[in-house]
């Protein structure tokens, strides 16, 4: 679902669901996610508010990817370090690496020129590496059957029921029945079906695939609950801080 209703009026969640910068600077509210309790997976969180389908018990984020490109891979550091070291460059519009590391930790002898520094500390180096960022669905309960992308959009020409009609062409939320995809319940029905299927559409978000060596970073909002959170919110590894997520 990548659309907020019509009647919607908060224009500027609408820009955000309908119209993101691709760039995710916000990684824990442009994330994906999916409902549990209507099998809906929204393109970002923004989606989800403005449909009212955010829930702390049925509402999974999906797990971000950050690779960070460059020859130097710090195997001995944590995720949680790492993340802790990673920024925004609002200039530049990329993820950027930035950490210093005693000399005495460096494994690689074969970086990359710009990947590692000498610090004014002569027993330090400053790393600092580009990073990718990417969206993968965790493991939940999904659907196991693919969508076929040439959905059925339109009801049947022998159907009458103009409200059926109408709701069929008003929204997306594909549903299957044998080897057809129909874009909702609504145009299933109005074509003489009434056995759904749940399916999916597999996705990967990206912002950049450089050909060079990297090393990657999971980003599980499920797992980095640091400190007492509320229920109603998650921990944000990168911004370190407890957000406000359902309502």
């Amino acid at each position: 679902m990548a659309k907020c209703p019509p009647d919607w009026k908060d224009s500027d969640t609408r820009n955000r669901c309908e119209n993101p910068d691709g760039i995710y600077r916000d990684p824990l509210l442009d994330a994906p996610l999916t409902s549990l309790s209507t099998n809906t997976t929204y393109q970002n969180w923004h989606c989800a508010y403005c449909h009212g389908d955010l829930d702390a018990a049925t509402s999974v984020i999906w797990d971000s990817i950050l690779t960070c490109y460059g020859s130097y891979n710090p195997t001995s550091l944590s995720d949680e370090t790492i993340a802790e070291h990673l920024s925004f460059n609002p200039i530049t519009l990329n993820w950027d690496l930035n950490i210093s590391l005693p000399t005495s930790d460096m494994k690689s002898s074969n970086s990359a020129p710009g990947d590692i520094q000498q610090s004014t500390d002569n027993n330090k180096q400053e790393i600092h590496h580009k990073c990718n960022l990417e969206f993968t669905a965790p493991e939940m309960d999904l659907p196991t059957h693919r969508c076929n992308p040439n959905e059925v959009r339109r009801c049947s020409d022998s159907w009458k029921d103009a409200e059926v009609k109408a709701q069929c062409e008003a929204y997306t939320a594909r549903i299957s029945s044998g080897r057809n995809t129909y874009r909702n319940r609504h145009c299933l029905l109005c074509n003489h079906f009434d056995i759904p299927e749940e399916c999916y559409i597999p996705v990967v978000l990206s912002t950049l695939k450089p050909h060079i060596p990297s090393f990657p970073m999971l980003l599980d909002w499920r797992s980095s609950e640091k400190g007492a959170c509320a229920s109603s919110q998650k921990y944000d590894p990168i911004f370190r801080v407890c957000r406000n997520v359902f309502v």
